[in-house]
């Protein structure tokens, strides 16, 4: 008997005997075992396109960017500029390089320059909302954006945190936040800001699935209630041994001169 008449008839048989008060997932999964076409190309062509993610919210910071590396070694150590807001464009943010507990204090209008495939530590404090607030973030980038050459510093990695996100933090819970480039296909029908576009997934959604849905991932975010102890420092809580470079934000139009066209 061949795999898909297994199949069909396994399907058929679930169908009939499973009850209509089992839970919608697990009678979901009998229609579609009994829905299964004849056919053996349908069965080759459903098996090809299913794609299996091995990640998801409960995987350890670190080893998405460590994968991605060794996925696409080109892409290991590539810088990349990332913009952290704050909700109300308030706050202090810094950034702690090369796992050290030494902290790089990101002024206003500037950028952080990371490593793509490295973990970093980051603080944000002094939050108006929240007085005496202080939270220690991750992010890793998994991939990098790839801008006009020249124009790199115009196009960083927006790390958007809003009240909710920070307010659940608080609480002691753990946000993982995945960012992702738009497909064109999927992309929000409207114009808005980063905060406006990011939206809650269900408890039982895997954020990394949905990401490569919508489009292309390129960091990961964690925000929980973990604090340094500064008396008996944590090995590795303040990241990997990865440098930051502090840059200006680029704002305006760029100046003809300065960057001038090139066509074909």
């Amino acid at each position: 008997m061949s795999l898909p008449d297994f199949l069909a008839r396994l399907g058929r048989s679930v169908a009939r005997n499973w009850s209509v008060t089992l839970p919608r997932g697990l009678a979901g999964a009998a229609l579609l075992a009994a829905l299964l076409p004849n056919t053996p190309a349908f069965a080759q062509q459903r098996a090809s396109n299913r794609r299996h993610q091995p990640l998801n919210q409960f995987s350890a910071p670190g080893v998405a960017g460590r994968w991605a590396t060794i996925v696409n070694p080109k892409a290991a150590h590539q810088p990349q500029p990332v913009k952290v807001e704050l909700p109300d464009g308030q706050g202090q943010v810094a950034f702690y390089a090369a796992g050290a507990a030494e902290e790089t204090t990101v002024p206003d209008q500037s950028l952080a320059v990371l490593h793509v495939g490295a973990l970093y530590r980051f603080k944000i404090a002094e939050l108006p909302a929240y007085p005496g607030v202080e939270l220690y973030p991750t992010v890793e980038l998994i991939d990098k954006l790839h801008p006009p050459c020249g124009r790199e510093n115009e196009f960083p990695v927006p790390i958007t945190l809003t009240n909710h996100e920070i307010e659940q933090a608080i609480q002691g819970r753990l946000v993982t936040k995945v960012i992702y480039i738009e497909r064109p296909n999927h992309a929000a029908p409207f114009r808005g800001t980063n905060r406006d576009r990011a939206y809650l997934a269900e408890p039982y959604d895997n954020p990394f699935e949905l990401a490569h849905r919508d489009g292309r991932p390129v960091a990961i975010v964690r925000i929980g209630g973990r604090t340094p102890d500064l008396t008996n420092p944590e090995p590795g809580f303040f990241g990997d041994a990865a440098p930051v470079e502090i840059i200006p934000e680029v704002i305006g139009p760029r100046p003809v001169a300065e960057y001038p066209e090139v066509l074909p």
